[in-house]
């Protein structure tokens, strides 16, 4: 192995390692009560999942297999040291069972059998998971790989999904096409402040968001999904704000024709030209809703003040 792949691997442990967050048994619950009957039916795949018995989204699945008609769950695991210099044969791995009307289910229900490559979410074998009519993806994908999990969800505009990502990932070039085509809306369940994960027990806790139960808040994390239950509270109620008579509280930017709104308190309701906004306009955004999403504004200045990106929007009095 070169020093450039061995660097890679040392790198991409490194970063698996950042990436565990693990989610609360209680956030999912308070996100998926929402989607009873989307989830009916439905063969549900966490394929970004370190051991089912650590996994929240594997318990709560297993959880409410009967109560929701749930068809099947599978989850998968990675293992990143797959054919490399620290492959120590420790295969990744699938479980799986079938909601065939017993009682109950739990961890021990799973039949297990070892991957053929690490488990990766994009590898042929646990893409190919995305295909199979009736599935949904519901996990908490590595914030380092979120772009290229969308990317991946892409390629598959018949699978439902239920993540987690940070707002952020709303606005790259490969996600935000699907925004624009309602395929990409943020979910119910939290619309402000942070989202509290676990961390693994080796993972120092540091910062001011940090329970007393040791979950850790991240900041800006929402819910995405593809689910058209969660237009559900997708409106943007009026402000009592107006563009005119208060022009100097909206300037035009430098280089777009288009004012700044500064937060989403300030949106001007008299107001139908193109306005640059905050990303969270998203949290109650979706398609028809009474605004078009134009795009997005990666540097927006105004007076030469560089501000954070915006999504560029109008508003539709017909809609």
């Amino acid at each position: 192995m070169g020093t450039s792949k061995h660097h890679r691997y040392l790198t991409g442990a490194k970063a698996s390692k950042v990436d565990e967050f693990y989610t609360t048994y209680e956030a999912i619950d308070r996100e998926l009560r929402h989607y009873r009957a989307d989830l009916k039916d439905r063969h549900v795949i966490c394929d970004c999942n370190d051991r089912p018995d650590r996994s929240m989204f594997v318990s709560w699945t297993l959880d409410h297999m009967n109560e929701y008609g749930i068809a099947s769950l599978t989850c998968t695991s990675f293992q990143p040291d797959h054919g490399t210099l620290f492959d120590d044969g420790t295969p990744a791995m699938q479980w799986h069972v079938d909601n065939d009307g017993r009682d109950g289910y739990s961890i021990a229900d799973l039949a297990v059998r070892p991957l053929d490559g690490d488990g990766s979410f994009d590898s042929s074998e646990c893409e190919r998971l995305l295909d199979r009519p009736g599935a949904i993806v519901v996990t908490n994908p590595p914030f380092s790989k979120a772009i290229r999990f969308m990317r991946m969800l892409r390629r598959h505009p018949d699978t439902d999904y239920l993540i987690i990502a940070n707002l952020n990932l709303l606005t790259a070039n490969d996600v935000l096409p699907m925004v624009k085509e309602g395929r990409c809306l943020v979910g119910l369940s939290i619309h402000s402040g942070s989202m509290f994960f676990r961390l693994p027990d080796d993972r120092p806790k540091t910062g001011s968001m940090i329970r007393p139960d040791g979950t850790v808040g991240v900041n800006s994390v929402r819910w995405l999904t593809s689910l058209a239950a969660a237009r559900a509270d997708k409106t943007q109620p009026p402000t009592g704000r107006t563009y005119r008579g208060h022009e100097d509280e909206y300037p035009e930017y430098d280089a777009y024709d288009a004012i700044n709104v500064d937060s989403m308190r300030m949106m001007p309701d008299d107001h139908d030209g193109p306005m640059g906004v905050p990303l969270n306009f998203l949290e109650r955004w979706a398609p028809g809703n009474g605004f078009m999403l134009l795009g997005k504004l990666d540097d927006p200045t105004v007076n030469g003040r560089r501000l954070y990106k915006r999504l560029l929007v109008r508003r539709t009095r017909d809609a």
